[in-house]
């Protein structure tokens, strides 16, 4: 029987005895998990043996002239040993902290995803500028441990000043990546889901600020790496990443809202859309795109709020439906939901479009309003016969309720106001037209063609007043321009 075969088989003293001789370190590794198996550890954490043989693993992730292998291994089995006995893990950033530097081994070393697990909780209590190009490389290379992968996102998250900066570290590193495979695409691809649904998982619980032009960077994080070695080709593993694009994009928007009204914030979807053949999504995918849908409706709303109507997010709710029909349906829903927009809006979501509008001249506008002043003359008119005749019964009216009704007389007053009121009104929209009547019905004047059209012949210089013509005032307060002849007899 090996060496090998005999810790295979070890247990209880006998493990203890193997862990803490001078045995190499993938021999210390099988006793320890022996001892945990059996759950002497963390029972018997005291025990010499235990504490010698920690030593010695910690002696030899430090030690620079042991192999790269064997020093990743031998700090995997301190983590593991400091997970299982908790009072040690204040103890491992001193005990690792001169085996992590600008020359710490390639994590792809390691072969089992447990030991990558361990090493990447080390290296998150690391610190120095080589780690984060080292983390975002150790995240490009990790293939199947997505416990792995988690930490290690979580390490390069802590270490990282925007969340755009993060995934154009990890687009880089992944695009330097060149899988053994005969479909490198398909693998890329997988490699690609996984990781956009680790940082999917992690995101929600930072406070990493979005950064600047985080679409273009999550574009980057998609494109980059397919670019090098080419498209997945297997429709499954096209379905998988386009669905991780897809709500990872409603992750940031969801919990980065000021990104929410970017356009740019869609480019990686809209290149999955491409890579799925650019006609129609997958039934498979609507799920996660309604989500993505109701975050571009809530942004349009909150834009057409503020009078803000931004044509590369509606062109996005087209790309996020199947059919335009189907985009056109949800934006004119939102004008017919939403009154409190302004009609321009509501009219762009309608129409799709921004309808552009020909500016009438100022003389036009001029033109139209002096069509308006032949009106605003005769109801000018029309208020000064109405105030007269009010004010011939107001009195008499007031004072018969007074006696007989007393009830009404309250009510009857303020009918008199409102009517004063309304009047006082016509008055102010001459006034802002400059217009004013000319002469009082009755009256003797000479008659004056200008101003006056005759009814009937008249054969005397002395006319009477039966409608008073309508002038327009001129600054010194003389009439000016007739609007409205008035007429005589």
């Amino acid at each position: 029987m090996t060496q090998a075969d005999m810790t295979d088989a070890i247990s209880g003293d006998a493990a203890f005895d193997v862990f803490a001789s001078d045995s190499p370190v993938v021999h210390k590794q099988k006793a320890l998990k022996a001892l945990m198996r059996e759950k002497l550890i963390p029972k018997q954490a005291d025990d010499a043996r235990f504490k010698a043989g920690l030593t010695q693993l910690t002696q030899v992730a430090v030690d620079p002239t042991v192999e790269p292998e064997t020093r990743l291994l031998a700090i995997a089995c301190v983590v593991h040993a400091a997970q299982m006995v908790k009072r040690l893990q204040p103890n491992l950033q001193p005990w690792l902290a001169p085996a992590m530097g600008e020359d710490f081994p390639p994590l792809q070393l390691l072969k089992e995803a447990d030991d990558r697990l361990n090493v990447a909780r080390a290296l998150a209590l690391a610190d120095g500028a080589w780690l984060a190009g080292y983390l975002a490389d150790a995240i490009a290379y990790e293939e199947t441990g997505e416990k792995a992968r988690e930490e290690l996102i979580a390490a390069l998250l802590a270490r990282s000043e925007t969340l755009a900066e993060l995934l154009g570290r990890v687009a880089q590193a992944m695009a330097g990546v060149r899988p053994e495979t005969e479909k490198p695409g398909d693998s890329i691809g997988r490699r690609q889901a996984r990781t956009l649904s680790a940082l999917r998982a992690l995101i929600p619980t930072s406070e990493l600020e979005a950064g600047d032009e985080l679409g273009k960077a999550l574009h980057a994080l998609v494109s980059l790496p397919l670019r090098a070695v080419g498209r997945p080709k297997e429709e499954k593993v096209q379905h998988e990443l386009a669905e991780e694009v897809v709500l990872l994009t409603h992750e940031i928007v969801r919990s980065r809202f000021s990104v929410a009204t970017d356009p740019a914030v869609f480019q990686a979807v809209a290149y999955c859309r491409q890579m799925l053949g650019g006609s129609t999504w997958p039934d498979v995918l609507q799920g996660a795109l309604s989500l993505l849908v109701k975050d571009v409706r809530e942004a349009l709303i909150l834009l057409g709020r503020q009078g803000v109507r931004d044509q590369g997010l509606l062109e996005q709710l087209d790309m996020l439906c199947n059919y335009p029909l189907r985009a056109r349906a949800i934006a004119k829903e939102i004008a017919e939901r939403h009154p409190e927009l302004d009609e321009d809006t509501r009219q762009w979501l309608i129409q799709g479009r921004v309808v552009a509008k020909r500016e009438a001249s100022s003389t036009a506008l001029e033109a139209a309003a002096r069509e308006a002043d032949v009106a605003i003359g005769l109801a000018l008119n029309a208020a000064r016969e109405a105030r007269q005749a009010v004010a011939g019964v107001k009195e008499p009216v007031i004072s018969v309720l007074d006696i007989y009704e007393q009830s009404l007389v309250s009510v009857t007053q303020d009918c008199f106001q409102r009517f004063e009121g309304l009047l006082l009104q016509m008055d102010q929209v001459a006034q802002q037209r400059s217009l004013a009547l000319y002469g009082e019905v009755g009256q003797e004047v000479d008659f004056a063609p200008k101003y006056f059209q005759a009814v009937g012949e008249v054969a005397r210089q002395k006319v009477v007043i039966r409608q008073p013509a309508v002038v327009r005032i001129r600054k010194d307060g003389t009439a000016g321009d007739v609007v409205l002849k008035g007429l005589v007899e």
